[in-house]
């Protein structure tokens, strides 16, 4: 004859079992798709192009703002809307820039050109390094910087390199060079933060930013500095003499100045990018 204690599951009664398991059921439920859903929602909350699983270079190029990361790339017209650029997908773009008419992207693939506006990109041939994880151009002055050979240079528009140093090994995102002179540059390293070299990318100096940046964004005069860090982001108001906390989006790991000296930072929404532009109150959206 079996006892009350045996009809006891999980020290359950047979009659509290027919409460509490369904309603178990149900959480149970409820809870799996809500994660469901949530992850759907993340994955489609972007409003910009899709860049993967990694966002890491902004950019206005002429009329044109760029965004790129391990995924893909895109590109948005002034008057809005995004466009994805086939040519870039999945060529981890790191890095933009412009030299001349031509627009140029830098990634784990190598180096890419544009001589349309963006809208098609082809590789660069005869290239020193296949793996480009920084990248600046100002005129015919070309910056690259890999892994595989620290930092070199072009003197004419990306047609022929010259290494200049070893240092550059750590650097990613884009490279801002001086309007007056070619020979000044301000870089985003993983290890040191903000740097700047003076003599044409043959050695670098800390500017004193936090350490590890993946985006460092400085505007036309190359007064106002802003450094992305994995931390948060970080400002400067006098060339990185001194450095204070700036709030940006969340996920935020790209930042560049346009040429009319408007902050833009792009985040990581699901695989998407989030590009948005400071303004007094805040920050706006680009759509």
């Amino acid at each position: 004859m079996s006892t009350s204690a045996d009809n006891r599951l999980f020290g359950l009664s047979p009659r509290a079992r027919r409460f509490v398991i369904p309603a178990f059921v149900v959480l149970l439920a409820v809870i799996i798709i809500g994660t469901y859903a949530n992850r759907r929602s993340e994955s489609a909350s972007g409003t910009g192009p899709v860049v993967g699983g990694d966002l890491h270079a902004v950019e206005q190029l002429g009329d044109r703002v760029f965004v790129g990361g391990h995924g893909g790339a895109g590109y948005r017209l002034s008057a809005g809307g995004w466009t994805q650029i086939a040519s870039l997908g999945n060529k981890d773009v790191m890095g933009w820039a412009q030299s001349g008419s031509t627009l140029l992207a830098g990634g784990h693939a190598g180096l890419y050109a544009s001589t349309d506006g963006g809208s098609t990109f082809s590789a660069v041939p005869n290239l020193p390094v296949s793996d480009v994880h920084a990248l600046g151009a100002r005129g015919a002055t070309v910056y690259l910087a890999s892994p595989e050979a620290g930092t070199i240079v072009s003197t004419d528009g990306a047609k022929t390199f010259t290494k200049r140093g070893a240092a550059g090994q750590d650097f990613m995102g884009s490279i801002w060079i001086d309007p007056a002179n070619p020979d000044v540059a301000i870089a985003p390293s993983m290890q040191q933060g903000a740097v700047k070299t003076v003599d044409g990318g043959r050695t670098w100096s800390p500017l004193g930013s936090a350490m590890g940046s993946m985006a460092v964004a400085v505007d036309p005069s190359g007064t106002n500095l802003v450094a992305i860090g994995m931390d948060g982001a970080q400002q400067s108001s006098d060339g990185g003499a001194t450095w204070t906390a700036l709030s940006v989006p969340e996920g935020t790991s790209a930042a560049s100045y346009t040429s009319d000296g408007d902050l833009l930072v792009a985040a990581l929404a699901g695989d998407r990018a989030d590009v948005y532009r400071q303004t007094a109150g805040g920050w706006d959206p680009l759509m």
